[in-house]
């Protein structure tokens, strides 16, 4: 309920979104345009409105059916759009441009009569082809849309659609109040009513600016430039609506050891069961019949996440630390990827991570749907009664966590030790900082060769001419699947202009071969921003797919280039960065 109502205040707010603004003459100066007949009443600011809303459901659709089913990258149905807004808007400037157009090509008045008889009756074709054409771009600007794209609709599709459509009508009727308000200012205004006048010219021209705008993609760059230099965010409010953790607040317990701890459920809840766990390493199964009256920490993670690999340290500190006082974790192994399934896979991740608390492989999410989770780390903190006090999503509170859990454990009458065995460390993301880069067709994003792009086919890409900051290119003999792309020639290249100070691939080669990584053309080694995967002469022993440390520098690196030529047979996935 609560994401259904943060949906539909999410579109509201969207509606003065930075990405949005440079869209708000599209929708508000075409709802002034009179109809060819000024006789009738001016219903365009409903029908731009109605059909935006509409367009948004149908984009979703769409898009989760292009990148799932067909592969069409999803960058394809903005160009779409940007190219119906820049066709809007050169028809508007020229009215008889079109006429000549099928004149020449010799279109009969009859097979568009039923279009022509529309616009000259009242513009309604006109008036939803903008709604329409806008839906895509509306679409990007709002994080709780993301959300329930990227977590609802995989999982529920049903309540996912419900979402989204609360999140477009939101949107749909903020963007018509914008649009009566405008009309009625503007009503006793001569020059805005005038067909052919000079306010129609300019919102052509105004049409075709943001047309050619989406299509090259500088309303993004409008949006990231307002993000960064204007102070106050519509967007920032916005993912103030994303749920936060199940009935939070701040409820301080008696202090143990002068640390005084904080539960952030107000109202406890009994913890689901651990369920549908395909195989256990570390156990013969866990469930809470067998836990109970043991505290518990539920640690949702998997493999390859950077984030994961970060926080382990923390948790096998809590483990050995407060294992023999009734203390247990139980982690639930939820894959991002298809090799993260394997069993082999996991237990020797486990092995290398020191983990020594059971682990379940949740491959078919039961679990985690269970607890209705979202995030990858994501902690449950479990009370001898089984019921949830404390949750945690992503890094960082590591010290609140761990008392915490000291709360818990002294109402067993544990005897805890005088001091915290860790201490939080910096986790913050620089701003800016190059997000998730998931290298194929379902989740990919920001590919430079799209135009050379056919799905499960071996192709010779060519080396990009240009990388833009945060996109990612190919080079050489490449066959791009939906979950994973593969090297299918020696001369394979993978370029990504990126900024932060740490940089992952996610990759494997079956026959372990070596891969080079040149940072701005210079060979990237041990003692040269090299992680921990580079050795001192500049190669990774590319094998088992896991998250390989590649870059790691002392310093920021901003608009940094990266060119990285892999072996053939090797596989990657997805780039991660840190700072």
């Amino acid at each position: 309920m609560f994401l259904l109502l943060a949906s539909f205040l999410a579109g509201v707010l969207t509606s003065l979104a930075p990405c949005v603004l440079p869209m708000l003459p599209v929708i508000v100066g075409s709802s002034l345009v009179p109809d060819a007949s000024n006789k009738k009443r001016n219903n365009k600011p409903y029908i731009i409105a109605a059909s935006l809303g509409v367009s948004v459901i149908l984009f979703t659709l769409f898009l989760k059916a292009s990148t799932v089913l067909i592969g069409i990258n999803p960058s394809v149905w903005t160009i779409i759009s940007g190219v119906i807004v820049l066709l809007l808007g050169i028809t508007m400037l020229f009215p008889n441009l079109w006429v000549q157009i099928g004149s020449k090509i010799g279109l009969e008045h009859s097979s568009n009569s039923l279009l022509a008889k529309a616009h000259k009756k009242d513009g309604t074709a006109g008036a939803i082809l903008t709604g329409a054409a806008l839906g895509p771009v509306f679409s990007s600007c709002s994080p709780v849309y993301a959300l329930v794209l990227a977590t609802v609709l995989p999982i529920n599709i049903v309540l996912g659609m419900v979402y989204i459509v609360a999140y477009a009508a939101g949107l749909s009727l903020a963007l018509l109040a914008m649009s009566l308000l405008g009309r009625r200012a503007t009503k006793k205004l001569g020059w805005a009513l005038d067909p052919g006048g000079w306010f129609r010219r300019i919102l052509a021209i105004i049409l075709i600016l943001v047309g050619i705008g989406i299509i090259f993609g500088y309303d993004k760059k409008i949006q990231t430039w307002a993000i960064v230099h204007i102070p106050f965010s519509i967007t920032s409010l916005d993912e103030k609506l994303l749920p936060k953790p199940k009935d939070t607040t701040d409820l301080i317990s008696k202090p143990i050891n002068n640390k005084p701890a904080k539960f952030n459920i107000a109202n406890p809840y009994p913890a689901p069961e651990i369920t549908g766990i395909q195989d256990w390493v570390n156990s013969e199964g866990e469930s809470f019949a067998k836990l109970k009256g043991k505290v518990v920490l539920i640690d949702f993670w998997t493999y390859s996440c950077i984030n994961c690999q970060r926080t382990q340290p923390y948790l096998n500190a809590w483990y050995k630390t407060y294992k023999d006082m009734g203390f247990e974790i139980i982690g639930v192994h939820a894959p991002e990827f298809a090799f993260e399934k394997v069993l082999n896979n996991v237990q020797n991740a486990v092995k290398d991570a020191g983990i020594n608390y059971p682990v379940g492989l949740d491959n078919n999410f039961a679990t985690w749907k269970a607890y209705n989770n979202q995030y990858w780390p994501a902690k449950y903190l479990i009370d001898k009664d089984g019921l949830v006090r404390f949750t945690h999503f992503g890094e960082g509170k590591y010290e609140e966590t761990e008392k915490a859990i000291q709360a818990l454990l002294a109402e067993n009458g544990a005897k805890l030790p005088n001091q915290l065995s860790t201490k939080d460390q910096p986790t913050n993301q620089v701003a800016g900082q190059t997000p998730e880069t998931y290298l194929n067709y379902s989740r990919g994003e920001r590919f430079t060769n799209v135009s050379e792009f056919a799905k499960d086919s071996i192709i010779k890409y060519l080396k990009p001419a240009k990388l833009e900051l945060g996109y990612w290119g190919l080079s050489g003999v490449w066959n791009i699947g939906q979950s994973e792309s593969f090297a299918s020639g020696a001369d394979s290249t993978l370029y990504l202009r990126f900024s932060a100070k740490e940089v992952y691939l996610v990759m494997s080669n079956p026959n372990t071969k070596t891969a080079r990584v040149y940072l701005d053309g210079q060979l990237v080694t041990t003692t040269v921003n090299g992680g921990s995967d580079v050795s001192a002469n500049g190669d990774i022993a590319v094998g088992p797919a896991k998250l390989y440390k590649i870059i790691k520098s002392d310093s920021y690196i901003k608009n940094g280039l990266l060119e990285i030529k892999l072996p053939a047979d090797t596989i990657i996935n997805a780039f991660t960065f840190g700072s």
